[in-house]
């Protein structure tokens, strides 16, 4: 068993905290995914991308590796992290958004193929290197996905993709600088469940269309995903055999009136870290003020921004290190940060904690360290896998003064810090 007090007496508070086991059940999972799809479709190739985004750390990277699934990479950090976890060029996939001529430049060098979000980018990267071999990402127009605004990456209020209406103009630019086309690109939104697959498919089946419409000899068609995990107990884990079952006779469709296509990607997303990962932190004070209880902590937005930035949900328990009655309550969480928005949760009932209690926060596998800052000058946290024996291991240092300062160099030259700067 975890002994949460241990943990944070050795790696300190807050910390992130990972299970192995369950992050390998999640890769087996669309594992099974892709294969219920490939029974029906033995000659297309079925390609799972985990998103680096949701969980940059590479003892992460390296288990999604091993259990043979393959990534997409947003910045030339996640490139280096995701081959540093051995991932070969020929199962990453860059998928870029708004990116420099020189990270082009980078990419190209690495021999990673690229997927482009605009015209603008693609004619960038056809000056650059005519006659190159790339994707594209289209924007089918539907409504996207999503438990926010802030993370539905298709219709007509988002910045992602190329319409419909830009198709022809893309079509010349890719001619004039003898771009190859070779796979097309669609993501809906993040986050979608069993109560709102039908939009997933409904958003698919609108890019297959526009595919047949207006592009010849795709090779490669991306659906993307945002595959969901329920947050609260009122959500149903997605069922991923329904979700293929459901898209087993659209693709064989397609496949039939489209036959140059021999892959299909997906794109899980949240759906392979989140659950496997918690964040472990420390009671620090109880306030009632105003006839409302707060339950504050130190784990602020700079830790974990979700419940900030998109109104999110997590599940937080408390671990009391006395026995004994604890009144019931109804109380807010909050973190450490100066800011009104700085809460972890709303109106929880749960039994009023002493300082120096336990709280855990759930599902922040995903979305969570790799969204941390280091807001008012705190420290991004350690990050702690539990191995299948139960055995933690190390696998990011916390940040401390030392390290936070060091970019700084000589600009700080306060001796009183120790010799950082050396």
């Amino acid at each position: 068993m975890i002994n949460e007090a241990k943990l944070l007496k050795r790696y300190g508070s807050p910390l992130y905290v990972y299970n192995r086991l369950l992050l390998m059940e999640r890769c087996n999972n669309v594992k099974l995914f892709a294969s219920t799809l490939k029974s029906d479709l033995p000659e297309i190739t079925i390609s799972m991308h985990y998103s680096t985004k949701a969980n940059n750390n590479v003892a992460i990277l390296s288990v999604v590796e091993s259990m043979g699934l393959n990534v997409d990479a947003m910045s030339p950090f996640e490139l280096e992290v995701a081959q540093r976890a051995g991932f070969s060029t020929d199962r990453i996939l860059y998928v870029c958004n708004n990116i420099s001529s020189s990270e082009m430049n980078l990419i190209h060098s690495k021999g990673v193929l690229i997927c482009l979000d605009s015209v603008s980018q693609v004619e960038t990267y056809g000056k650059l290197f005519p006659g190159s071999k790339i994707m594209v990402r289209i924007n089918p127009g539907t409504e996207g996905v999503g438990h926010s605004e802030k993370v539905k990456t298709s219709g007509k209020a988002t910045k992602f993709g190329i319409s419909e209406a830009n198709l022809p103009q893309l079509l010349d630019i890719a001619q004039k600088y003898e771009l190859c086309i070779i796979g097309i690109h669609q993501h809906l939104g993040s986050l979608f469940l069993n109560e709102t697959v039908d939009d997933y498919i409904t958003g698919v089946q609108a890019g297959l269309d526009i595919i047949k419409k207006y592009f010849q000899n795709i090779e490669i068609v991306d659906l993307g995903g945002g595959f969901g995990v329920p947050y609260q107990s009122t959500e149903s884990p997605l069922n991923l055999l329904n979700v293929a079952e459901t898209l087993v006779p659209i693709l064989k469709k397609f496949v039939a009136d489209y036959p140059s296509v021999k892959e299909f990607k997906f794109e899980p997303g949240r759906y392979i870290p989140c659950e496997s990962g918690s964040i472990y932190g420390t009671v620090t004070a109880i306030k009632y003020e105003n006839g409302i209880y707060w339950i504050c902590t130190d784990i602020g937005m700079n830790v974990l921004v979700r419940p900030a930035m998109y109104d999110s949900y997590h599940d937080i328990q408390l671990i009391y290190l006395s026995e004994g009655e604890h009144k019931q309550v109804t109380a807010n969480f909050c973190g450490n940060i100066c800011e009104s928005g700085d809460i972890l949760g709303k109106d929880r009932v749960v039994g009023l904690p002493e300082v120096g209690d336990i709280v855990i926060v759930k599902n922040a596998g995903a979305y969570g360290y790799s969204m941390a800052s280091n807001y008012t000058g705190r420290p991004k946290p350690a990050e702690v896998m539990i191995n299948s024996d139960n055995h933690p291991e190390l696998i990011r240092r916390a940040e401390n003064l030392d390290s936070m300062l060091r970019p700084f160099g000589k600009l700080l030259p306060l001796p009183k810090m120790g010799n950082f700067l050396k």
